[in-house]
């Protein structure tokens, strides 16, 4: 297929791969109508064929919202005649809209490259090249990304001496500025609205950051989507050539939308009122990137002409995975009722394990995955056929989550890719808390000492480094070399040359905290140390400083705690010479065949739009999942349930949930999350002979 065409421009007649034509009738009519509508169920024809004025299409979970948007196109183009560069689709990713677009070619051939398709940022940042000067900003303006953002904050960092930590880390800065962007917010709206001293904080970086912007022609990701609405409400000739241009608009994944979008779709959508949204109320997972539920909730109040289709045939998963999901999410309030079937028959009961704690539901997850994938010789010829390991999913809550499943992946030997995260061990901040355990051992560890000079940071700069390195480097009076620990010592005392006040200070600190350190190893647990390190170091204070992100890694060094509570039983040097060895080799077992069959490792939000024959969720905890912060937020804890929904209704075929009744620190209270006592109890499966609980409560709260 040729590249499409600008979506923003109109194709000359050389340019169209598509000439304008009468509509069919007859024979070719008919034609047209069996090809598009066949393939189809009654509830997806209907909304195929229903293209005038605004459409709801509420697309389940595996009902074949993609095959409705291209067919709907599709039925545009061939069977009502319509022009196909009159037709746009949004979609939230390139990979979506490629996906859409490859679909939509092999139905109509060349025509589909004269679609309007693309992500809501790519379509505005096109129709700000072409028509951005109506609002005063410059064809050849630049997008910065998030490096180049977080460039731009620390420059204003450095001109007032402020440092690039805590509550002026670039990052949070840019966070809070990007949320208000997201809520339709000016610097001036911020100040007005600001309450703390950071909030006052922000709402002065935000107006410095977008005057500097200004000055330097750049726009960020937010600019595209905030300057491109202001192109439709500010510019009324551009905005009604739009309006004229584009009659028949698809939203796809509109839960997800934000308030900029959303309007932004409105004011398109204002002349014609040919506007197809696609969503599902009960996948909407990420209020904590913008989205808005109430866009797809009050779509009818908004469009009061609507039509509204259901899409509540699936064809992934079994009845008894579509029934456990609908138990779970049909507890909450805030959502269209809709109930989920298919006509796939069977369909096993979903298992439940209660373990004692994480490793105990690691260990038994992986046996299970044994069982499934292992050729068993002398099979039952009624035996289910061993499932192929890129067909398994282990899903979880938080990253932190995955350390215990990785490691008893590797005792077993069976190959897995974590997806959207890092390797447990290979995290920074749990990397970092193992160099200071390792300083603690050796003074000769340079690349462990250079690690920790600047966590959390002190201001010690290349230079200096350089001139630590020279000072250990071999010499006459030194032919082995400086003991890197003993420099760093030196330096803190004013022993090498270059090093200046503040550097010198900081490696001073550097070295008491190690000496105090290592005065407490022989006296106290290594849980104990850990505390230490964490405290002294600054380690725990820094992270607390981070917001969302700092609360997510210090999750990891507290699951980091609690691993190294299996070595008590030893003296206290060897329990850390033990655990400093364990997670270095664990962290070695790090490579594996890329063509190899692998088990995956993901996040409930990351897995959204994937599946796969067998899934587990594990981590199904009070305070886990749900996460302790929508315990007393109704709005939040409906979205966790929302979650849930997701995660289930990624099985294709089998589905186990499992629990762990002691878990570590700040990971829930060890009552079995309340999303299992939602689901009809005949659906389960519960792999534990007695329940694990010591308490004699009834299984699940029930």
């Amino acid at each position: 297929m040729s590249l499409p065409l600008d979506p923003t421009g109109e194709p000359s007649p050389a340019e169209r791969s598509t000439p304008v034509r009468a509509p069919l009738s007859g024979e070719a009519l008919n034609a047209v109508e069996e090809r598009i509508l066949a393939p189809l169920n009654e509830a997806q024809r209907r909304a195929v064929t229903t293209t005038a004025g605004p459409l709801l299409v509420l697309a389940g979970a595996g009902s074949g919202k993609t095959r409705v948007i291209t067919h709907r196109i599709a039925w545009l183009i061939q069977h009502e005649g319509v022009a196909p560069w009159k037709i746009l689709a949004v979609t939230f990713t390139n990979k979506a809209a490629a996906e859409m677009r490859d679909r939509l070619h092999e139905m109509i051939g060349e025509s589909a490259r004269d679609v309007a398709m693309g992500t809501f940022h790519s379509l505005c940042a096109r129709m700000l090249r072409r028509d951005g000067e109506a609002i005063g900003l410059p064809k050849g303006f630049t997008i910065y990304d998030a490096d180049d953002q977080a460039r731009v904050i620390k420059g204003f960092l450095k001109e007032d001496d402020l440092p690039a930590t805590g509550e002026t880390k670039p990052s949070l800065i840019l966070g809070a500025i990007s949320r208000a962007k997201n809520d339709g917010l000016t610097a001036d709206q911020m100040e007005d609205r600001a309450i703390t001293h950071h909030e006052r904080l922000v709402a002065r970086f935000a107006r410095r950051y977008a005057a500097e912007l200004k000055r330097l022609d750049a726009v960020d990701f937010d600019d595209l989507l905030l300057e491109g609405l202001r192109l439709l409400q500010e510019a009324p000739a551009v905005a009604d050539r739009y309006r004229a241009k584009w009659e028949y608009l698809h939203v796809d994944e509109y839960q997800d939308t934000n308030r900029i979008q959303y309007t932004w779709v409105r004011e398109l959508a204002a002349k014609h009122g040919n506007l197809c949204v696609v969503g599902d109320d009960d996948q909407s997972i990420y209020s904590w990137r913008g989205a808005d539920i109430r866009n797809i909730l009050d779509f009818e109040r908004d469009w009061p002409t609507a039509e509204v289709v259901p899409l509540e045939q699936n064809y992934r998963s079994t009845q008894t995975i579509l029934d456990a999901a609908h138990g779970v999410v049909s507890n909450n309030q805030g959502r269209k009722k809709k109930k989920l079937w298919t006509e796939l028959e069977g369909g096993d009961q979903i298992t439940v394990y209660g373990a004692f704690d994480p490793e105990d539901e690691a260990a038994w997850i992986v046996r299970r995955i044994e069982e499934a994938s292992a050729a068993v010789t002398g099979r039952r010829a009624d035996a289910p056929e061993p499932v192929s390991l890129n067909g398994i999913a282990i899903l979880y809550r938080t990253n932190a989550q995955s350390r215990a499943i990785e490691e008893a992946l590797l005792r077993s030997s069976i190959p897995y890719q974590l997806i959207g995260g890092t390797r447990f061990y290979q995290r920074r901040e749990v990397k970092d808390a193992l160099a200071w355990l390792r300083v603690l051992r050796s003074d000769t560890d340079r690349i462990s000492y250079e690690r920790i000079l600047n966590v959390p940071p002190r201001g010690i700069g290349d230079k200096t480094i350089e001139l630590l390195r020279a000072a250990a480097a071999p010499s006459v009076n030194a032919p082995d070399g400086t003991p890197f620990g003993h420099v760093i010592a030196a330096a803190g005392r004013g022993e090498v040359a270059g090093v200046n006040t503040r550097a010198r200070n900081s490696l001073a600190g550097i070295a008491d905290v190690i000496s105090r350190l290592r005065d407490r190893i022989a006296a106290v647990t290594l849980p104990e140390l850990l505390d230490g390190v964490y405290s002294e170091s600054g380690l725990r204070a820094h992270l607390a400083s981070e917001g969302v992100e700092g609360e997510e890694r210090w999750a990891n060094l507290l699951e980091l705690r609690g691993i190294s509570g299996r070595f008590m039983e030893l003296a206290p040097l060897d329990a850390l010479d033990r655990f400093v060895e364990d997670t270095a080799l664990v962290a070695d077992q790090d490579a594996f065949d890329g063509d190899a069959e692998r088990v995956t490792l993901i996040t409930l939000h990351a897995a959204k739009g994937l599946e796969w024959p067998t899934v587990f969720i594990s981590g199904l905890t009070e305070g886990l999942f749900p996460h302790s912060r929508s315990l007393m937020d109704q709005e939040q804890m409906e979205e966790e349930r929302r979650l849930c929904y997701v995660g289930i209704t990624r099985a294709k075929r089998r589905l186990s949930l499992s629990y762990a009744l002691r878990r570590g620190w700040g990971d829930g209270d060890g009552a079995p999350s309340r999303f299992l006592a939602e689901i009809p109890e005949e659906l389960l499966d519960v792999a534990n002979d007695d329940d694990p609980r010591a308490d004699g409560e009834t299984r699940f709260g029930r």
